[in-house]
């Protein structure tokens, strides 16, 4: 079944390896190369695909983002405007701290559904019209404000200082690269694969970390 907000995939590729390492079509840049990946994952790619495993890779990456973004309008409905911002932010900064490490295929795919922004406009168009109608215009104006907030980044840059000294004390590696670990281990791990260059990997990725610094 395609639900009627799914992106159809486009014959283009979704990544393009590098020296540098991989560069993906959503911005990410991972600090690894294809080769890399193959010899020491290829069983999994083969069976996943790597334009696949990179895609979940974004969509869990943009998960606080998302879980944010979908939870306010709900908490709207039953909270004071002020706290369901503050829930949602908490929600944001807490899924934030701990994604790279639980990253989880299947629900990064559902997350790569839930994040497009026709399906979120149309969530909130609804919601807050409803709002409206009955004169919760504080809830209106709150909706609004948070939808903006979190779809354009903003409470994602003012919380990266403190989210990047956590990252830092809790994940020996970048975040897209942690991110992209966790879903080829548990991609691994679904399909009794065994991984047992994982460690090479990594130690080449903190290599590739270590230069551009």
């Amino acid at each position: 079944m395609t639900w009627p907000w799914s992106r159809p995939k486009s014959d283009a590729p979704f990544y393009v390896d590098t020296p540098a390492g991989i560069l993906a079509a959503d911005g990410t840049h991972y600090h690894t190369t294809e080769p890399l990946l193959v010899e020491y994952a290829g069983p999994v790619l083969e069976v996943a695909g790597l334009g696949d495993v990179l895609r979940r890779a974004g969509a869990w990456r943009r998960a606080p983002q998302t879980a944010a973004v979908l939870a306010l309008p709900f908490l709207l409905l039953v909270m004071p405007w002020w706290g369901a911002l503050g829930v949602s932010v908490l929600l944001f900064a807490l899924w934030a701290a701990a994604a790279p490490g639980i990253a989880t295929p299947r629900v990064a795919k559902l997350l790569y559904v839930l994040e497009n922004p026709a399906f979120q406009g149309l969530l909130y168009i609804g919601m807050l019209s409803a709002f409206a109608s009955s004169g919760q215009m504080a809830q209106v104006w709150a909706g609004l404000g948070g939808f903006v907030a979190f779809r354009l980044g903003a409470v994602a840059v003012v919380s990266k200082p403190v989210l990047e000294a956590i990252w830092s004390t809790l994940y020996p590696l970048p975040v897209a690269d942690q991110t992209l670990r966790s879903i080829l281990v548990r991609e691994a791990l679904r399909r009794g694969i065994a991984l047992p260059g994982m460690a090479e990997i990594e130690a080449r990725v903190r290599s590739f970390w270590r230069k551009e610094k």
